[in-house]
């Protein structure tokens, strides 16, 4: 009888609100999933390991990872986590990273934590959309996640069209962590990484604070060659 009910609840959720592909707007089967499998599939992985040595700003981070390319799908996804007040597909990316980065690949992973916002654009969001990515991958690693271990002072430009010198510049001082670290392997989580300019401000404070290791995970990267 109950599974009669929950099927028909089911059945009643799918009509009033259904699950349709953030992409396509087809139908999504996994109610857990809002980017259907065809969609998916035009993700481009990065197949990388540790690409750290293609970083501009490497300072504090030990390695580093990234799942897909930031082209077409992964670009509107990112958008849509951002600006369109979609945590819950955040937190799907974070899970579906898992499976381009497996955690028995790396070396140990303590902690996980996401680049922070300012409270401004916190405020303005309404969210933090690495922290939901983050959120899904520490699920999925089964690895413990701390959301405050940094916290953002400063208010910065969108690094997206500065030079990389500019990047840097802007996030100069940007961090702050009042917490002591024991010698713990922290991986940061952010959406995106390009030179690396935010996550070694990120990385510096935290090794400043006694972390031992630094590994930064981005849902994707861009091309190289910037």
């Amino acid at each position: 009888m109950a599974y009669l009910l929950q099927s028909v609840f089911n059945g009643i959720k799918d009509i009033v609100y259904p699950n349709n592909c953030v992409i396509c707007n087809n139908y999504v089967e996994e109610s857990q999933n809002c980017i259907c499998k065809r969609c998916f599939s035009r993700f481009e992985p990065t197949w990388l390991e540790d690409w750290i040595d293609k970083l501009r700003f490497p300072e504090g981070i030990d390695e580093v990872y990234s799942s897909w390319y930031a082209i077409d799908a992964v670009n509107d996804i990112i958008h849509n986590v951002k600006y369109h007040n979609q945590p819950r597909l955040g937190e799907e990316l974070g899970r579906r990273m898992a499976a381009e980065i497996p955690i028995d690949e790396l070396g140990e992973i303590d902690l996980l934590t996401a680049i922070p916002l300012n409270s401004v654009k916190n405020r303005e969001r309404g969210y933090n959309q690495s922290e939901w990515i983050c959120k899904g991958l520490a699920k999925a690693w089964n690895v413990p996640y701390q959301y405050n271990l940094l916290k953002r002072i400063k208010y910065t430009s969108t690094q997206t069209d500065l030079s990389a010198t500019e990047r840097k510049k802007n996030m100069e001082n940007a961090f702050t962590s009042t917490n002591t670290i024991d010698s713990l392997s922290i991986a940061i989580v952010d959406d995106v990484i390009t030179t690396g300019a935010t996550l070694s401000a990120c990385a510096v404070v935290l090794k400043n604070c006694g972390a031992s290791k630094i590994t930064g995970v981005s849902c994707c990267t861009p091309q190289f060659g910037y």
